[in-house]
């Protein structure tokens, strides 16, 4: 079963699902609580261990990620302050200027992070930025570093 929920397949379609929702303001208030959820479950199935390390925050993030979909996941550069990672996936908010969106899919990668030590701010999103990736900013938990 774990193999199944987590292909990088389920992962898009997830994503689709989660886009059909957000056309309507009653269904797209769920996505928060959905994406939530979903980040629980990939940590009860991998139980990553916490830690403050910027390098080991962001390759947790990426192991986290499908296994068959690494190539889509990339750490860009790590700083003593942040680790920049990239998402490479075609998102289907990409174009759509739905960055409130964007934000409430991206509850699940701050999830994670927050399980293990860490914060997540999105830098840039393919919803609005015209770029096929998005750029996202990892730091320890508790660093107070503004965007």
């Amino acid at each position: 079963m774990k193999k199944i929920i987590e292909k990088q397949k389920v992962f898009d379609l997830t994503l689709k699902f989660l886009s059909f929702l957000s056309n309507w303001k009653l269904t797209e208030s769920l996505i928060p609580s959905i994406t939530k959820l979903l980040a629980k479950l990939n940590l009860s199935l991998n139980r990553p261990k916490p830690t403050n390390d910027l390098r080991k925050l962001a390759e947790i993030w990426k192991a986290l990620m499908p296994p068959d979909g690494q190539e889509n996941y990339k750490v860009a550069k790590v700083t003593n302050s942040t680790a920049f990672v990239e998402i490479y996936l075609h998102c289907p908010l990409r174009g759509t200027g739905k960055i409130n969106t964007c934000h409430s899919f991206m509850n699940y990668d701050r999830t994670l992070m927050k399980n293990v030590g860490g914060s997540l701010t999105v830098l840039e999103s393919q919803s609005d930025s015209g770029k096929p990736y998005c750029k996202l900013a990892i730091r320890r938990l508790g660093d107070n570093i503004d965007d």
